[in-house]
């Protein structure tokens, strides 16, 4: 009777330990590195895919990314568990006679793709199933933006754990990001997903043109006047905000701009920003001060970002470079970076001086 008694004890513990694991995963307290970089979380009941960078303790627990998704729909449910990614394709014939691109295995045909395509051709863009990203949508695959599907496939090599789940109570720390265009019209649709990176995807020029503010439709000076573009003395370079950076982090030693930078780029603050001829000295755009500041609060000190405000208030929300998002989310939620009285964030607009103080002031509040 007392081995009776004690087995069942030990299977009720590890019930209760496995299914603690799967509902707590969001908060990244049951995944211990498995020698991968990252650990994707994929939330059905909110078709949102976090994924998790190591802390410093081996555990994957530094929210660095979130998507939109689809998963599948009623009748094809993508399940639910751990799994770990295997093969990878450009692109992959589905079932329903589509294509998706930038495939990455989750579970024998349960994969992480592009929205569908009617051909293996980058413009033939199924511009419904884009639409409908967001809710569930599927044969069982994760569907996502196909730069986000492309961000799993060049990052997540094999052996990347996945943990897909339910939690309808909140979507993950970072929060269901927007899709780059909420919805595609009918007059818009070109057959192109809009994050394609590729050079010839029309969407580039389409949302350039619409994120530039409108011309004054008279010469009368507005009652709040809009800004003009700062002035050369008053611009600071990534040196100087790799600089800051330094000086936070407690670094004393160096003294020249070259110095700071590359002790920024040795640390991923410029990761996804600086060319083959990098000028240190070039003035920094602010969707590029808000990354140097959330990549030295998730890479270098290992914290998990909170806070993050919605950029769908402003109408040149679009423009923000797609690896800059989540950056300025998080800047805007914990007012590093503010709009301007225009009611613009101004993403390509270069940083100056007063607001490079603001933001390490009030980084300096967050701890």
């Amino acid at each position: 009777m007392k081995r009776i008694a004690s087995l069942f004890l030990a299977l009720t513990c590890a019930a209760l330990l496995l299914c603690g694991g799967i509902q707590g995963a969001s908060a990244s307290k049951w995944m211990p590195s498995n020698g991968k970089p990252y650990y994707i979380m994929v939330n059905r009941a909110q078709s949102t895919v976090t994924v998790y960078a190591l802390d410093e303790q081996g555990y994957y627990t530094v929210p660095v990314k979130a998507m939109v998704c689809s998963t599948g729909r009623k009748g094809h449910a993508t399940p639910t568990g751990t799994y770990t990614i295997g093969g990878r394709w450009t692109w992959v014939h589905m079932l329903d006679d589509s294509y998706g691109q930038y495939c990455t295995q989750i579970k024998g045909n349960i994969l992480f793709h592009s929205v569908c395509y009617t051909k293996k051709d980058p413009s033939t863009l199924m511009t419904h199933e884009y639409n409908g990203l967001g809710a569930p949508a599927s044969l069982g695959c994760v569907r996502l933006q196909t730069a986000d599907a492309k961000w799993i496939y060049d990052n997540c090599a094999r052996g990347t754990k996945v943990t897909i789940y339910d939690d309808a109570e909140s979507p993950g720390p970072l929060g269901k990001p927007e899709k780059l265009v909420p919805h595609i019209s009918e007059e818009q649709a070109n057959g192109w997903d809009p994050t394609d990176p590729r050079e010839a995807n029309p969407w580039h020029t389409i949302l350039a043109e619409a994120s530039e503010p409108a011309p004054s439709p008279s010469p009368e000076p507005a009652p709040s006047p809009t800004p003009s573009p700062a002035p050369a003395e008053e611009r600071v370079s990534y040196a100087d905000v790799a600089q800051s950076l330094y000086r936070l982090a407690g670094g004393s030693k160096y003294t020249h701009a070259s110095q700071f930078a590359t002790w920024a780029v040795e640390r991923r603050l410029m990761d996804g920003m600086i060319q083959k001829d990098f000028d240190p000295l070039a003035p920094i755009p602010r969707q590029d001060m808000a990354v140097m500041f959330y990549q030295y609060e998730t890479v270098v000190c290992r914290n998990a970002p909170r806070g993050h405000g919605s950029l769908s208030p402003y109408s040149d929300w679009s423009s923000i470079r797609l690896n800059a998002r989540d950056a300025m989310r998080w800047a805007l939620g914990n007012r590093l970076i503010q709009p301007l009285s225009n009611g613009q964030l101004s993403p390509a607009g270069y940083a100056t001086r007063p607001q490079l103080d603001m933001a390490v002031q009030r980084y300096e509040q967050l701890h």
